[in-house]
């Protein structure tokens, strides 16, 4: 038998309407438009109704309701953010909220130690365009920007470069740190064999005037850091750029010509002054002034280290 509470029940149910279970779609939904239009057609009958016929609309309804608390499909609006998710980081504009800051290249830049792994691949006749490319293969190398002093380490053939400045002047040394010894280039050195003097090139270690030449492919973040991407043609090769915007430094630099491909990608990176790498201390290494290399050729360690010299081959005779 039916009690009252019951047929109470029963009541509140044909009285149920479209919103009464909080649906946000506005009638728009399958399932509450069905429950709706279930109880509108009952409800005339509902005070005739034996007590076996009520219990079977109670019944119906119970198995019903479920479907008024239901998950709503979702509109196009609220899946886009899902979608996005689960879309790679690297090529994803979208995966938060946040603004993607501009690309500023002004400093101060964030003093970091960072590490790198160079692959370089070589074509056979690769030098037939008259590029001399450094050789195919793979370096991992070490960089620490500091405001007035860059290092470069090569980790496993212990050699490296510094860059130093002091207000406009710059210095540049290339460093043999199993030999202790390094060779000192000042201002008219660099000049001589047409190295880059702007300080900024090897602090971000692309020439910025190149990197905004190139085109902005992609933008976003990725793994909690600010990203922008940035691709195109540049002194006859193509690149492409994957610019970490907080560090002001590449995640992921690519050049490529018809004869040579060279990948370089950020490994790991720290604040300086938490760093877990350190560059050698070379206060005590022995300093050769560039301008003399040309008097010191019958010199065993001349000798072996002019190749790997920038511009080496201007005192080469």
């Amino acid at each position: 038998m039916v009690t009252a509470a019951a047929k109470q029940r029963a009541g509140r149910l044909s009285g149920w309407r479209l919103g009464d279970a909080g649906c946000r779609q506005a009638g728009r939904c399958t399932a509450c438009v069905f429950l709706y239009r279930f109880f509108e057609r009952l409800q005339p009958s509902l005070p005739h109704m034996k007590p076996k016929s009520a219990l079977l609309l109670l019944l119906a309804g119970s198995a019903l309701l479920p479907l008024a608390g239901h998950t709503h499909e979702s509109t196009n609006e609220e899946q886009a953010p899902r979608a996005a998710a689960g879309t790679p980081a690297a090529t994803s504009t979208r995966t938060d909220d946040r603004v993607v800051p501009a690309l500023d290249l002004a400093e101060p830049l964030p003093e970091v130690a960072a590490t790198y792994v160079t692959t370089r691949v070589v074509e056979p006749g690769g030098h037939a365009h008259g590029h001399d490319h450094p050789p195919a293969g793979e370096a991992e190398w070490r960089f620490f920007r500091e405001k007035d002093r860059i290092d470069i380490e090569n980790v496993e053939a212990r050699t490296g470069e510094r860059w130093q400045r002091d207000g406009r002047t710059q210095f540049f040394f290339k460093v043999f740190h199993a030999d202790r010894r390094s060779v000192e280039y000042r201002a008219d050195d660099l000049m001589m064999i047409n190295a880059a003097l702007s300080w900024q090139p090897h602090a971000l270690l692309i020439d910025p005037q190149v990197l905004q030449s190139l085109a902005l492919q992609d933008a976003g973040w990725r793994d909690g850091y600010p990203y922008r991407r940035y691709s195109g043609m540049a002194g006859g090769e193509k690149l492409d750029v994957l610019w970490r915007v907080d560090l002001k430094l590449p995640v992921v630099l690519e050049r490529e010509r018809a004869d040579y491909r060279e990948r370089t990608e950020l490994k790991a990176v720290h604040p300086l002054a938490a760093s877990p790498w350190t560059s050698p201390d070379q206060s005590d290494y022995e300093v050769i002034d560039f301008a003399d290399i040309g008097d010191l050729e019958r010199d065993p360690f001349v000798q072996r280290v002019q190749a790997q010299l920038p511009g080496g081959d201007v005192h080469h005779h």
